[in-house]
């Protein structure tokens, strides 16, 4: 059975049993899709290198005994080097933080992201430590330290594309799939948000500590398209903005339960874009997801939470 369709040569062994199995696999995959649209790379194997990029902005604003306040932080980013290689649909990778090697940076971040032409998800974890920026109330403005404000949050983002005999996600993402003719589709999404932001007593003169408890979830739908240049450029753009549709929200002030100040709608957004160039035998590109999390009364107390990440990466197929 492993050995069918393979030569003599490769049908002996765990590797030839191996790479029957994935042949069948990408075979039985590409039939659901229209091939004059999507294709796959010729070669069976793919290096790629890759910097990537990611930050969390936090931006609370509301009032405080009736002068209007408005707050900008914004964590230490995350910079690493990493390194991939894939072997038909399998594939193993690392990154690795030169500035948390360093003893610089004592921010946590684990990233998990699959996307395949039908559905796809991405799921990412952020402990911050290191928010620092300025708190304006009443004309007078305060710097905040890092260490006065923290967060743990995770954030999963999944979408499932109508178009996906056409439309390919893996194509802009992954470079597993490669988009012959220019073609969009409309997405349904899921996302949610689940974190913990805690403040320090007096980042402003008189204010007490707080500790927020959020749990978000949010159902939407978006477009994504897919733009091809002359055969070689890929152009990728999706936005899918969510609606809150169940949310549960602690919030203590000096260990003191109060009632957060939320109203209903509350938005999480998400957005990607990608481009790509193709040559004979590799890629270069660039990617960026970027997710909006908004939950309040501007009146009160509204937070926003934007957390970004980008990457540049090139690869060679053999």
């Amino acid at each position: 059975m492993c050995a069918a369709g393979l030569p003599a040569a490769a049908q002996t062994g765990l590797a030839g049993c191996i790479d029957s199995v994935l042949a069948a696999r990408e075979a039985k995959a590409m039939a659901r899709y229209d091939t004059a649209y999507i294709g796959r790379p010729g070669s069976k194997w793919t290096v790629k290198l890759r910097l990537n990029a990611s930050g969390t902005d936090l931006n609370p604003r509301g009032n405080i005994d009736g002068a209007a306040f408005n707050t900008k932080l914004k964590a230490e980013p995350k910079n690493t080097i990493g390194a991939a290689i894939s072997y038909r649909s399998l594939s193993l990778g690392f990154a690795i933080n030169p500035a948390r090697l360093a003893g610089r940076n004592k921010d946590n971040e684990f990233t998990l992201s699959t996307y395949g032409n039908r559905m796809g998800a991405d799921l990412v974890y952020t402990s911050s430590k290191t928010f620092s920026g300025t708190l304006e109330n009443a004309g007078k403005t305060y710097d905040i330290e890092a260490g006065k404000v923290s967060m743990d949050v995770l954030q999963v983002n999944a979408y499932y594309a109508f178009s996906h005999r056409r439309f390919s996600f893996p194509a802009a993402f992954s470079q597993s799939q490669v988009q012959k003719r220019s073609h969009g589709s409309w997405l349904l999404g899921l996302s949610a948000f689940a974190g913990r932001i805690r403040t320090d007593a007096e980042i402003m003169p008189g204010t007490p500590g707080t500790r927020l408890s959020v749990i978000s979830v949010g159902v939407g739908g978006g477009y994504a398209y897919n733009f091809v240049i002359k055969s070689k450029w890929l152009l990728h753009i999706s936005a899918v903005p969510h609606i809150v549709v169940y949310s549960r929200n602690r919030l203590k002030v000096d260990d003191v339960r109060q009632r957060a100040p939320f109203k209903f709608p509350s938005l999480i957004n998400v957005g990607r874009t990608a481009v790509v160039r193709n040559f004979k035998n590799s890629f270069l590109g660039a990617s960026a997801v970027v997710n909006l999390w908004q939950q309040g009364d501007a009146d009160k107390m509204m937070i926003e939470c934007i957390k970004w990440r980008a990457r540049l990466f090139y690869g060679i197929r053999f």
